[in-house]
C-alpha cells in the first residue's frame, strides 16, 4: 500500500531529522526516555526472573553458519517440509512488502523478508506472510498470528522481525493451546524491553503529534508506538511473567540480537543517528533496538556484532552486506536441533 509506504518514509524522516540528533546528543540519557525530565528518573519495573535461564547459542550459530548448506541434507529438508513457516513483520512495514504503482509499473521498496522467502522456496517449505496491520496495537496483530497458526494444516515455525516478535509472543501467551503447534519461534531484533527511540518520539510533543496524525490517517493510533516504550514493555513482561516462562519452556525460542558499533569517520548504517545517540548513553544497539532488549527473558539467544536493524530482513541498507539466506538456513537448523 503506497500510503503505508509514505508513512514508513515519514517515520524514517523523523529518525534522521538533525533536530532529533541534536536533542539526543544533549543530555542523552534523559532525551532517550530514561528520564521524564532533568531531575526525575523513570525506573521501569524489572520483569520477574524467568524459571528457565536462556543459553547463549552464539558459538553454535557461528559453527552452524560455516556448514549450513552442507548440513541441510535431504533428511533435514524433509523434516522442514513437515512445517509451515509464518513470517511476521513489524511496525509501519506495509510499504516494504506491498508494491505501489509508478508510471504503470509495480515498484517494490526493500523487499522485506525477500531472502527468507527465496530460501523457503528453494527448500520446498510452505510459508506465508502473516497479514498484520502494521500501525495497529500488538493485541490486534497477535490475534492475526494466532488465527494463522490455527488455520495451518501443519505445525508452524515462526520467523518474526522487530515488533513482529511482540505479536507472536502475545499470541502464544493469550492462546496456550497453540504451543504444541509451534515447532520453533525465531525472533529477529524484537524490542521485548522496549526502545528508547519510541520513548524519545513520545516525549517530543511535535514528533508525537505528527506520528499521531500519521498513524490515525492509516487507521492506527499513537498507542501502537507507545506499546514500544520501555515502560510499556517492562510492564507487559512483568504482568505476563508466568506465561512467558511457560512459552520459553514449551516452545523452542531463539532470540536473535545484534549490535552495530560505530565505525569512526564512516557512514556505516542508515540508522546512524539513533544508533550513535544510544551508544553515547552506553546502550549497545542495532540503530533502533537495544541489544539486551532483543533477548526475551528465559529464551536461548544469538548475539552478533556488525548488523543494524535493517540488515537481517532486507538489502535496503547500502552500507551493510549480509547473507540473509545463510542466516535463515542456520537458524532453521538450530530449531531442528532440539
Amino acid at each position: 500500500m503506497f500510503r503505508t509506504f509514505l508513512a514508513a518514509i515519514g517515520f524514517t524522516f523523523f529518525l534522521l531529522n538533525p533536530d532529533f540528533s541534536a536533542a539526543l546528543d544533549t543530555g542523552a540519557a534523559a532525551q532517550l526516555g530514561l528520564a521524564a525530565d532533568s531531575s526525575t528518573v523513570v525506573e521501569p519495573a524489572a520483569p520477574a526472573a524467568p524459571a528457565r535461564v536462556g543459553r547463549d547459542l552464539t558459538p553454535d550459530f557461528n559453527a552452524a553458519w560455516e556448514t549450513a548448506d552442507q548440513k541441510l541434507g535431504q533428511s533435514e529438508k524433509a523434516e522442514l517440509r513437515e512445517y509451515k513457516v509464518l513470517l511476521v513483520r513489524g511496525f509501519m512495514t506495509g510499504g516494504y512488502v506491498e508494491p505501489f504503482a509508478l508510471f504503470g509499473k509495480k515498484v517494490w521498496v526493500g523487499r522485506y523478508f525477500n531472502d527468507q522467502m527465496e530460501v523457503l522456496k528453494e527448500l520446498g517449505v510452505e510459508y506465508s506472510m502473516v497479514d498484520i496491520d502494521s500501525v495497529m496495537m500488538p493485541a490486534h496483530n497477535a490475534a492475526k498470528v494466532a488465527a494463522e497458526i490455527r488455520a495451518s494444516a501443519k505445525p508452524v515455525i515462526i520467523i518474526s522481525h522487530s515488533d513482529g516478535g511482540m505479536y507472536a509472543l502475545q499470541a502464544l501467551i493469550e492462546n496456550p493451546e497453540l504451543a504444541p503447534r509451534v515447532r520453533g519461534f525465531i525472533s529477529l531484533q524484537t524490542p521485548f524491553l522496549g526502545s528508547p527511540v519510541a520513548d524519545y518520539v513520545l516525549r517530543n510533543k511535535a514528533l508525537a503529534a505528527a506520528m499521531s496524525k500519521t498513524l490515525g490517517y492509516f487507521g492506527g493510533s499513537l498507542e501502537a508506538l507507545a506499546s514500544l516504550s520501555q515502560s510499556e514493555r517492562a510492564a507487559f513482561l512483568s504482568r505476563n511473567g508466568g506465561d512467558i516462562r511457560r512459552v520459553v519452556s514449551s516452545v523452542r525460542v531463539i532470540s536473535f540480537a545484534t549490535l552495530k558499533p560505530d565505525l569512526p569517520g564512516k557512514i556505516d548504517t542508515l540508522l546512524g543517528i539513533p544508533r550513535d545517540a544510544m551508544l553515547k548513553s552506553g546502550i549497545a544497539n542495532d540503530g533502533l533496538v537495544p541489544t539486551d532488549s532483543a533477548i526475551l527473558p528465559g529464551s536461548d539467544f544469538v548475539r552478533l556484532s556488525g548488523l543494524d536493524h535493517i540488515a537481517p530482513v532486507m538489502a535496503e541498507d547500502m552500507f551493510l552486506k549480509f547473507d540473509r539466506a545463510r542466516m535463515t538456513k542456520t537458524l532453521l537448523l538450530m530449531i531442528l536441533s532440539k
